[in-house]
């Protein structure tokens, strides 16, 4: 099963916002979100909680989404880094 990704205004902000600050950098995080479609819960991900929330570690960057299994959709929440 193929899954749509979604992109929360919030989150393609926080996107254009790394991009701005760190380049190309981000490139890895992006391929990561990307391969959600075919695989919603790869194991750089994290479950939030007792929620349908997600969180996805690529580096130092961080992207938490939500997967409810009965849709074919995934949501990208926000997107952002970390302080390393």
């Amino acid at each position: 099963m193929s899954y749509t990704i979604i992109w929360e205004r919030t989150a393609s902000e926080g996107l254009k916002r790394l991009r701005n600050r760190d380049g190309d950098a981000v490139k890895p995080l992006v391929k990561a979100i990307n391969s959600l479609a075919a695989d919603p819960e790869p194991p750089s991900s994290s479950k939030l909680g007792g929620t349908s929330l997600r969180r996805l570690r690529v580096g130092k960057y961080r992207a938490t989404y939500e997967s409810d299994g009965s849709t074919v959709a995934i949501k990208i929440l926000m997107v952002c880094g970390t302080a390393l």
